[in-house]
């Protein structure tokens, strides 16, 4: 029996022309990877280059690995099958090279017979990974998947690709007959189909048009979508390893400018996430704002923004090179308008399911600072809130002095009366002010004491957090209130931070270490949790009727906090808790964050509407939730929609009823 191997080039006189063939191919990848590159470093300084073993790690299992594509099943084994075939053809091409032109033997015995199927394997893999895609792009035609010019030409030409290669091995193995064409299935199929004695032509032919296929394929793809198949790993690479939606400070004493008003006052990074875009519309699938009819869609901002990378980018590169001074083309009104800026809530649904770890929050924050610290441009219901937060250090702009009337008639201690306490209690501007609010700081109060909870508030010392004000553009006013609250807590001494705002807890944990503030924060569903399961409060079962848990962003998507609350629940729903349409990971925002708490809503249906819904097409009594923000949005929602057979409680309500 001869041993099982292959001849290369037996057929295909002149077959040192591809090599030109290639050359080109390289050349035209190289010059537009050269475009990109010099378009990303008009961007600012961003340090990335740091800890490179937990990026490299993140980058296989994200991005090398497609964890983050294999989030929804379906669609990501289908790119999965696409992905990993390439992968694996690459591989076998790479392998012909190394023995035809490098004379290392490779493809010889059983290493070839392995080699063979695989290959076929994995080629077939690969063309059914395209077939689904053309028919899921060009029939089935998904909301989030808009055509353009450039999907006319990657799929089919992947496609042609895939069969002339096929073709290709079915026309060598007709003519030349090999004892191990079983280890070849695809390919020995497709040889039952030829005539032998036309195969050698049919070999000929398809080896050429395989071959330029392959070329334009390598030229195009700094040109295309295909783009991604490199940028994806690379933009894992370069995420950001700071805690989960922590946004940048800003360096207010030394910078003439303020935010992001021209393209290349984003960062290089940032510049990168545009080329690194996928165009799958997940981001879009999840966005609050996009389903509720709002301008703002995320796939849109940043397509628009890297749209507008391209256009203002030749200007900018040529101002560069002569040292003349950069007249700035403003964004908004150009590439992106105020009410897609607007409409935002920060939510960040958008990145958390975003397989490319694009960062959209930052971008949307980024532009924000520019209107507000700038161009004194923002929404006018955010004037209450920002004199408030400025002159009363809060957004509801209450009398300060008034901080702590929500403890009358009710057994609250201060620092006064407990200076040296295990948890400072950081009640935040809702539960102070909010009338709605106030009820579960009471209800707080109320655990606290039974539980015989070591703890103390800073009543009228309080201010702000600074969320509204961060997350509204306003950064200067954030810096004032983060600066004065990392002060006061330290010569509090305190260790631990109780509060029972999801933003409040963001702020404290993952942004005040920006002012040089370290504390450990704890959310009131944290710690109720706690003391149920240590037996410090004993709770009745079966007491809610039918419920569900409305996850706060600020909680799940920003901290991962999900089963503390839902533990809390289950304990009064005999085990038995239900789960609404979007959850977990998949929440859909209340609405109220990122300061739209202080703004109306004017387009679209509004989103507390269609959260609340949810609840009603659940046939839900009791929906729990663990901020004040959800709160209060959704019990407008209940009113406003006149659904009175739901209760939207806060769960420490909850908890306090049954003590």
């Amino acid at each position: 029996m001869l041993t099982p191997t292959r001849e290369l080039y037996w057929n295909i006189p002149g077959h040192l022309l591809v090599y030109a063939a290639f050359l080109v191919a390289v050349i035209v990848f190289a010059y537009g990877i050269y475009r990109r590159v010099r378009l990303w470093r008009l961007g600012q300084p961003d340090a990335r280059f740091d800890q490179i073993g937990k990026r490299l790690l993140v980058m296989i299992r994200d991005g090398l690995a497609q964890a983050a594509v294999l989030r929804e099943k379906v669609h990501g084994m289908a790119h999965m099958a696409i992905y990993s075939g390439m992968i694996i053809l690459t591989i076998g091409t790479f392998l012909v090279l190394l023995q035809a032109d490098f004379n290392i033997q490779i493809l010889f015995g059983q290493f070839y017979l392995w080699y063979s199927l695989v290959l076929d394997l994995f080629g077939l893999i690969f063309l059914l990974g395209i077939v689904f895609a053309i028919i899921r792009r060009y029939i089935i035609r998904p909301k989030r998947l808009n055509i353009i010019a450039d999907d006319v030409v990657i799929l089919p030409l992947l496609l042609l690709i895939t069969i002339t290669g096929f073709l290709l091995e079915g026309a060598r193995m007709a003519a030349t007959s090999p004892e191990w064409a079983t280890w070849s299935p695809v390919g020995n199929w497709i040889a039952g189909m030829i005539n032998t004695s036309k195969a050698e032509g049919l070999h000929r032919a398809m080896w050429w048009v395989h071959m330029i296929l392959s070329m334009i394929g390598i030229a195009y793809v700094p040109y295309s979508k295909l783009f991604h198949t490199l940028m994806m790993p690379a933009n894992m690479y370069f995420k950001s390893l700071k805690p989960r939606g922590q946004l940048t400070t800003m360096d207010l004493e030394n910078s003439e400018t303020f935010g992001v008003t021209d393209i290349h006052e984003f960062t290089w990074k940032q510049l990168f996430d545009l080329d690194s875009c996928i165009q799958c519309g997940r981001c879009q699938d999840q966005c609050p704002a996009f389903n509720t009819d709002k301008p703002l869609s995320p796939k849109k901002l940043i397509l628009d923004l890297q749209a507008q990378m391209e256009k203002r980018g030749p200007d900018l590169l040529k101002t560069k090179k002569s040292g003349e001074e950069v007249i700035p083309e403003p964004i908004i009104g150009d590439a992106v308008t105020e009410d897609e800026m607007w409409a935002c809530t920060t939510c960040m649904a958008c990145q958390e399911h975003c397989p490319a770890s694009i960062e959209h929050v930052q971008k949307i924050v980024d532009l924000r600072r520019s209107q507000v610290l700038m161009d004194s441009k923002f929404p006018q219901e955010l004037n209450l809130a920002f004199k408030g937060l400025e002159t009363n250090s809060n957004p509801w702009n209450m009398g300060a002095a008034s901080r702590a009337d929500w403890t009358e008639g009710i057994e609250v201690k201060t620092l006064a009366d407990n200076p040296e306490p295990d948890y400072l209690w950081f009640v935040g501007c809702a539960g102070a002010f909010d009338d709605t609010a106030k009820a579960t700081s009471k209800a707080l109060a109320k655990i606290l004491n039974a539980a015989n909870v070591n703890y103390a508030i800073l009543g009228a010392d309080e201010q702000c957090c600074g969320d509204p004000a961060r997350r509204s553009g306003n950064e200067y006013v954030f810096q004032m209130l983060a600066e004065a609250n990392v002060e006061m807590f330290k010569e509090t001494g305190a260790k631990k931070i109780i509060t029972a705002c999801p933003h409040c807890f963001n702020v404290i944990k993952s942004e005040y270490p920006q002012f040089d503030g370290e504390f450990e924060v704890i959310h009131h569903s944290q710690l109720i949790a706690e003391l149920i399961e240590s037996g410090k409060l004993k709770l009745p079962s079966g007491k809610l009727g039918k419920a569900a848990y409305h996850d706060s962003c600020y909680l799940g998507r920003y901290h991962d906090i999900y089963n503390a609350p839902r533990e809390i629940l289950k304990t009064m729903t005999d085990g038995n808790l239900t789960e609404l349409q979007h959850h977990h990971d998949k929440s859909f925002c209340c609405g109220g964050g990122g300061a739209r708490m202080f703004m109306e809503e004017h387009i679209g249906t509004r989103i507390n509407h269609s959260r609340i819904q949810e609840a009603a097409d659940a046939k839900v009594e009791t929906l729990g939730v663990a901020c004040p923000f959800c709160l209060v949005m959704l019990k407008d929602a209940v009113k406003e929609k006149e659904l009175e057979g739901i209760a939207v409680r806060e769960i420490a309500e909850i908890v306090a009823d049954q003590l």
